[in-house]
């Protein structure tokens, strides 16, 4: 693969470990916004559409528990961990010649924290933040026009397959975010990676 290559990497659950902290988020509110608390670890098997389900939460609702749940995440956004071999890895591509990116349903100033946290913003020359939870699709077909070029998307869910699929964009799923393994194999045979030197081997 050429290394002027754009990698795009989505943000919680590919980069930042912010499962627990946000199931523990997202739970903490159920009873105020009135829907089921959920055993995220236990339901790594459902897609977000299943989830949204299962805690009942109305759909029209999503858009302002999302904002709000953003504006929350972001308080604690300096307590946010990369998952091991995640700095390295982004140092071993940038310096091979990458490009770097970042596409997210997360905030700006949630990324920002992070990437100063690890002093990994140099690696960066596109970041999208914000995108609306079902919005990828969108998002990722703007950023081939944007970029004027194809890219790899790397991503933890059902939801990042679906979408890069639909905007015909090359996918590698990770296994230690949000979707098990047995889920992203069902959607995206051949580019999984349980480790960042297969992301490595992927790209090469």
């Amino acid at each position: 693969m050429q290394k002027d290559t754009f990698v795009i990497f989505d943000f919680d659950g590919t980069l930042a470990d912010t499962f627990s902290s946000g199931a523990a988020l997202l739970n903490g509110y159920a009873e105020k916004f009135g829907y089921n608390k959920i055993d995220f670890e236990k339901n790594r098997n459902l897609t977000a559409k299943e989830l949204i389900k299962l805690s009942g939460v109305k759909f029209w609702r999503i858009p302002h528990l999302i904002r709000f749940f953003r504006k929350k995440s972001a308080e604690t956004a300096s307590e946010i961990t990369a998952f091991e071999g995640i700095p390295v890895l982004l140092n071993k591509l940038f310096i091979s010649g990458y490009k770097l990116g970042i596409l997210t349903t997360n905030s700006a100033e949630t990324v920002s924290v992070f990437l100063k946290k690890y002093d990994i913003e140099k690696y960066f020359s596109f970041i999208k933040t914000g995108v609306p939870l079902f919005g990828k699709k969108r998002a990722l077909k703007r950023a081939k026009r944007v970029l004027k070029s194809d890219f790899i998307y790397v991503g933890d869910e059902y939801r990042d397959i679906e979408a890069a699929k639909a905007a015909n964009v090359k996918i590698i799923s990770v296994t230690w975010g949000f979707n098990s393994r047995e889920v992203l194999e069902n959607a995206n045979s051949g580019y999984i990676a349980e480790d960042t030197e297969e992301i490595l081997k992927l790209l090469a």
